[in-house]
């Protein structure tokens, strides 16, 4: 699934995400993903980054986060990073979480993307019977 992803805070103009990808939004609690970003560098030299994907309720709160990621995207170019999450644990039936996309430069802050579709997390009952014993 193609999502959009909109600017929560920083400025535009350095990177921008030419596409965000990620399967149904609606995930299994614990089960791991990954979400694969498109990236383009409308400048006329090479610029390189960090990034992280995480989910949480507001920015900068990470309940669950891919790490932070190197990547290099070239002049008038792009680049592809993959990031890989596992989804919260819950000890409710579901949650809802908004997606965030954080860049930075040299350790500081550029932007934060924030996905146009939040992730939901459920927990699928599981109920085994091991067997009947009659008394």
């Amino acid at each position: 699934m193609n999502m959009k992803l909109r600017k929560a805070n920083g400025e535009e103009g350095h990177i921008l995400v030419k596409s965000f990808e990620m399967e149904d939004p609606t995930f299994e609690s614990e089960s791991p993903h990954v979400a694969r970003a498109t990236f383009s560098n409308p400048k006329s030299i090479s610029f390189t980054f960090t990034s992280e994907l995480y989910l949480g309720k507001t920015v900068g709160s990470k309940v669950v986060t891919s790490g932070v990621q190197s990547l290099t995207v070239p002049a008038k170019g792009t680049a592809t990073k993959d990031f890989s999450v596992n989804m919260p644990a819950l000890t409710i039936p579901s949650d809802i979480f908004h997606c965030y996309l954080e860049i930075k430069e040299a350790g500081v802050l550029v932007i934060t993307f924030i996905a146009d579709t939040d992730v939901t997390v459920i927990v699928t009952p599981a109920i085994n019977v091991t067997g009947i014993v009659w008394t």
